[in-house]
């Protein structure tokens, strides 16, 4: 089988084309926050990463797809509105999947440099691959059997 795979639109953008990422279930955020660690904006718009860039995630995306048999998967490029600091210390997400859009992964094209792209999407392509056959509570978040999965499937 061969998947399909494509850069999707960005589902459920607002009229400025800025969309807020769901982070209150992550408390290390405030935690990190209060250390003086720069932390990821709540909001994202649309990334328009380049050609190579999205050709090698859509590899990436296709390979992990064939690998755990998912026939359809996409790909939402975003940015933080506010950019992550070249230097000093940072925390963020560089991908996401939500069982919300059970065919889309997000990768967060300001957060995640092309070296450490494929490992990103193999991760979020796991937790799709996952949650194709997990209820929504066993495949949410990043803590869990979800998790689990994601980060032995990127190790494989």
């Amino acid at each position: 089988m061969e998947p399909r795979v494509a850069v999707a639109e960005m589902p459920d953008g607002s009229a400025d084309g800025t969309l807020t990422i769901g982070r209150e279930a992550f408390p290390e955020f405030d935690r990190f926050a209060r250390l003086g660690v720069h932390i990821q904006s709540e909001h994202v718009r649309v990334a328009r990463p380049d050609p190579a860039y999205v050709e090698a995630a859509l590899m990436a995306l296709s390979e992990a797809c064939r690998q755990l048999d998912v026939p359809e998967a996409s790909i939402v490029f975003v940015d933080t509105v506010e950019p992550p600091p070249k230097y000093g210390l940072r925390y963020g997400f560089k991908g996401s999947y939500t069982t919300d859009y059970p065919t889309i992964i997000w990768i967060f094209a300001n957060w995640t440099p092309r070296a450490e792209l494929r490992e990103v999407v193999r991760h979020e392509a796991a937790h799709l691959g996952f949650a194709r056959t997990h209820t929504a509570e066993e495949s949410a978040g990043h803590a869990g059997p979800s998790e689990d999965f994601a980060l032995a499937f990127e190790a494989g």
